[in-house]
């Protein structure tokens, strides 16, 4: 990967989502990857009317530095030009995010959103999720990002591509749901065709069929779905042989709580369901048959304290 200074043109390809596959895992195993990520990070979310250049800067050399301190573990200290890179990359980042069209919906704890696209395709996002895309290139590129869960009813057309940490799900026109997390990856069709692909695995999914990874290895689904639509949309998470901290994040977005954990094996699979109308019921639904049992912190932080039954 050559220098940061050097490399404007390729990071705005990348913002733009224009990386060949090939080279696009090429760059996720260099070490700019990580620091491209975090100053796009801080990055987003600045609007035209909320911009401060100066905290913009100041958040992107604090992302900088971090990252300085970790690599000075196993490698040299960054050149004396990153300082100077580092600002016009800022000014180059924000530019982006400013006039590139870009456009992000964001869900709140134990809301769902409906957001539709240019094209007319629907999009319910779950709680706590967030998707991006290019409004102004919608009709040339049809691809957004998401982060945590949402519902796609995909109007027909050209290629639609939600693209996600764990992987990407490409279709031409039809109804599925994508739910991320860290290290997970589910992908539920319900309509047509679909593919996914997911840390070197392609596969093709058609109505009713599941594609379910953790951590890079495929979680084998002998049973689909028979539903229309995904259950959460009517109020009730389902999980069907899931990892316990996935079903665990997904409380604390439709609930708004933190947990605090003494698990021996949050990799555990579960399954069951919990409803978003209920709390104490929720809890009770996932944790009883996990053998763990719960509390409630006295410091009225909404913490809930979890441990494990020997």
């Amino acid at each position: 990967m050559e220098h940061l200074e050097q490399s404007e043109t390729f990071l705005a390809k990348w913002l733009a989502n224009d990386i060949p596959e090939e080279a696009l895992k090429a760059f996720e195993q260099t070490e700019d990857y990580e620091l491209f990520s975090k100053i796009a990070m801080e990055s987003k979310g600045f609007t035209r009317e909320h911009l401060d250049k100066e905290a913009v800067y100041t958040s992107i050399l604090d992302a900088l530095n971090d990252h300085k301190k970790e690599a000075t573990k196993v490698r040299p200290l960054f050149p004396k030009w990153l300082a100077a890179a580092a600002a016009s990359v800022v000014l180059f980042i924000t530019a982006f995010y400013l006039f590139n069209g870009n456009t992000t919906e964001s869900s709140g704890f134990g809301e769902q959103l409906a957001v539709v696209l240019p094209d007319n395709s629907e999009v319910t996002l779950n709680a706590k999720s967030q998707l991006t895309y290019n409004k102004k290139d919608w009709d040339n590129n049809r691809r957004l990002t998401l982060e945590g869960e949402a519902y796609f009813k995909v109007a027909k057309g050209s290629t639609f591509t939600v693209a996600t940490s764990e992987g990407n799900v490409s279709v031409l026109g039809t109804q599925f749901n994508v739910l991320q997390d860290k290290d997970f990856l589910e992908v539920t069709c319900f309509e047509g065709q679909i593919k996914v692909e997911s840390h070197g695995n392609v596969v093709f999914l058609t109505a009713g069929k599941i594609f379910k990874s953790h951590k890079g290895k495929v979680i084998p689904e002998n049973e689909g779905t028979d539903s229309s639509r995904p259950d959460w949309t009517s109020g009730e998470s389902v999980f069907k042989s899931i990892p316990l901290q996935v079903v665990l994040n997904s409380l604390k977005k439709q609930y708004d709580v933190k947990i605090k954990s003494n698990i021996h094996d949050a990799n555990k699979l579960f399954t069951g369901s919990f409803a978003h109308s209920n709390l104490e019921q929720a809890l009770e639904a996932v944790l009883l048959p996990m053998n763990i049992t719960y509390s409630f912190s006295e410091n009225g932080d909404n913490t809930i304290l979890l441990e494990q039954k020997e």
